[in-house]
């Protein structure tokens, strides 16, 4: 009975500590992201041309221009004008671009993943390689937590380019 009484006591002592959280949860379920103004301003602000957002559904897509880049950067989940997690997309075309050279190029980098995108059958366009990258936003994180982010994808995205056709660059 006193081995009962011992596991008993610091298990309803965690429950208490464990319904709190519980509720913290549920507050931070209702975050709706930042605002795409926000992370707009954040593109702009690390020097990179942005166009117009283009809504469809609970998606905003942002054609990105950077220097011989483009990219699109898609706001997932997005309400009343603010969306919780963005993804990083650029395609690239080349010689390198097969399943083999992206598969050993996933297997040597972190974070940004990439994929081959056969082309449609017919025709007579290359394969391209997809880069992707997904961020989840947090809140109190403000737009500031996009820089990081925001580089690692131009160092990555730029180092698959240059893997996949490196006469273009």
């Amino acid at each position: 009975m006193k081995l009962f009484a011992l596991i008993a006591a610091p298990v309803a002592a965690l429950s208490l500590l464990v319904q709190p959280a519980l509720g913290q949860d549920t507050a931070s379920a209702r975050w709706s992201g930042l605002p795409v103004a926000e992370i707009t301003g954040r593109l702009t602000a690390a020097g990179l041309t942005v166009s117009e957002p283009q809504t469809s559904g609970d998606r905003v897509y942002v054609r990105v221009d950077d220097g011989p880049l483009r990219w699109v950067l898609t706001l997932f989940s997005c309400t009343g004008g603010a969306c919780p997690d963005v993804q990083f997309t650029a395609a690239f075309t080349g010689p390198q671009a097969t399943e083999a050279v992206i598969g050993r190029w996933n297997g040597e980098r972190r974070f940004v993943k990439a994929f081959y995108a056969a082309p449609e059958e017919g025709t007579t366009a290359p394969g391209q390689a997809v880069a992707q990258y997904d961020v989840l936003l947090n809140q109190g994180g403000g737009g500031a937590q996009l820089d990081d982010h925001i580089q690692v994808w131009r160092s990555l995205a730029i180092d698959l380019g240059r893997t996949v056709s490196p006469q273009a660059q």
